[in-house]
């Protein structure tokens, strides 16, 4: 009796751990597929130190400040929506974390994944997918 006792506890727990986790899917792409060469340098527009440091670390160029390749960090929230078909079914997700290259005004490079309730989570699942194709 002390086992099964364990084991639903365990299984609820597990559960709980699991079915928290926000999975939403990363979405990354060049904006022009002629393979343009990857930028030699970046300047990064983002206003949190910490999350400037990340991004140098995960593109593995640090910032300068005269290199014409900008890369911007998005992270947008979702503001008070009065749709009703969404209000009675409620919203897919709260908001988006975006990260932009850009050459001038035109796109070069980007990243975005979604989120419902952890925004750090989308944050980090965006470098992740940076780390990946900077690899590749």
């Amino acid at each position: 009796m002390q086992i099964l006792k364990l084991l639903t506890s365990f299984f609820w727990l597990l559960l709980l751990l699991v079915g928290c986790q926000e999975d939403f899917p990363t979405y990354s792409g060049f904006c022009n597929e002629n393979n343009m060469p990857p930028p030699k340098c970046l300047h990064y527009i983002v206003l949190d130190k910490e999350d400037k440091n990340l991004l140098e670390k995960h593109f593995g160029l640090k910032d300068d400040t005269a290199c014409e390749y900008r890369a911007e960090l998005i992270r947008y929230h979702v503001g008070t929506c009065n749709n009703p078909v969404v209000k009675s079914t409620g919203g897919d997700f709260n908001g988006y974390v975006r990260i932009e290259i850009k050459k001038g005004f035109t796109c070069y490079y980007k990243v975005q994944s979604d989120f419902k309730n952890d925004e750090n989570a989308a944050f980090k699942r965006v470098l992740k997918r940076i780390e990946k194709e900077i690899k590749e």
